[in-house]
């Protein structure tokens, strides 16, 4: 039968004296998904109560169902003393425990995997939704070892894990890790889950191409968003390319953002002596390992890039490294190669000319 929420209150037995919120959230979702799929149990409250119903099993959907804005909730009304009542109510709460134990995934999983029974008929057979079926059986069959492990310890909770699954295994403990260090929410899991994903940084010159050879070359990447490290003033190289035009080109490029950061590119004054060979290499990688540490400039340009999408990295030279008649390094090789070294990106993708070999 249907209940009115606001006539049901917590009895003064109550078995558990905090609510679990990760727990009321879980059985939120699922009642966004599919309802509600079991009553809870409730028995007429004492005379002393300011309630009708005091409940015996299912604090936690009474919770969830609040927080819906749900008016009414289905429960069954049993006639219980205290006695039964903190029985039954023992019971139940053994029962909600075991069905968060790593043996209920691997029986869905079986049930699943061998028996090809659907999430709504292992559902039926369990008394548990759709849906946490469905999270059930990902938790064992999309885990990495490692990481379910910790699920079953303890250490992360389940609906966390559901986010670390959606990483292939051979990255989830990395970001378990993480995820377990920062204590992140679910929440901030998920968000944090976006930029762990955008693990790769592309660089690419446009000297020896033309617009359009660029564009195509940036989406064969994947590429959400093109940053022009080039100081002020060089790209009058090649018209075309100038900050303004780019500007407006890239407005009609459908799924790359452009935006120009002049403070990361090198100025005339140290470009020239380098091409010249007036500074060495290594001095001159100093220099700029220097000139972009200068106060919080990297870390916010590094923090940018990770909410930003797959990002490439574009300065005029041909190749990110000397080679052919090119003797020199771009500096968006260490700037590349920086942003790897801090742990902003774990790869990185070099956009070369077509047919040439770019070095490694």
């Amino acid at each position: 039968m249907q209940i009115a929420l606001d006539k049901i209150g917590l009895p003064g037995f109550q078995i558990r004296e905090e609510i679990d919120e990760e727990h009321v959230e879980e059985i939120k979702e699922s009642f966004q998904e599919d309802g509600q799929w079991n009553p809870i149990i409730v028995r007429p409250a004492s005379d002393e109560s300011a309630n009708e119903y005091d409940v015996v099993s299912g604090a936690h959907r009474v919770q969830a169902a609040r927080r819906l804005g749900w008016s009414e909730i289905e429960a069954t009304v049993k006639d219980l003393d205290d006695e039964h009542a903190r029985g039954l109510a023992i019971k139940t709460n053994q029962m909600q425990k075991e069905m968060q134990d790593e043996e209920i995934g691997e029986l869905c999983k079986e049930l699943y995997t061998e028996y090809g029974l659907s999430q709504e008929q292992i559902g039926d057979i369990t008394g548990m939704a759709p849906r946490t079926v469905q999270d059930k059986i990902t938790l064992v069959m999309d885990l990495a070892d490692s990481v379910y492990e910790r699920v079953k310890e303890g250490d992360l909770a389940g609906r966390k894990g559901l986010v670390v699954a959606q990483l292939p295994k051979e990255d989830q403990e990395e970001f378990t890790k993480r995820l377990i260090e920062n204590n992140w929410s679910r929440d901030e899991a998920r968000r944090q889950l976006e930029r762990f994903q955008n693990d790769t940084v592309v660089t690419v010159g446009y000297s020896g191409i033309d617009f359009d050879e660029l564009v195509k070359n940036l989406k064969k990447k994947d590429v959400d968003i093109l940053v022009d490290v080039r100081a002020s003033g060089e790209s009058m190289y090649k018209p075309e390319f100038n900050v303004d035009v780019l500007e407006s080109q890239f407005e009609n490029v459908g799924g790359i953002e452009y935006v120009h950061k002049p403070e990361f590119g090198v100025p005339q004054n140290i470009v020239q002596p380098y091409k010249e060979q007036a500074i060495g290499h290594q001095c001159f990688e100093n220099w700029y390992m220097w000139h972009i540490h200068q106060e919080d400039k990297f870390e916010q340009f590094g923090e940018f890039l990770k909410d930003g999408g797959k990002p490439a990295l574009m300065c005029i030279e041909k190749y990110p490294k000397p080679q052919g008649d090119q003797n020199h390094f771009c500096h968006r090789h260490h700037l590349a190669n920086e942003l790897i070294e801090v742990d902003y990106f774990r790869h990185r993708e070099d956009i070369g000319p077509v047919n040439a070999e770019l070095p490694t």
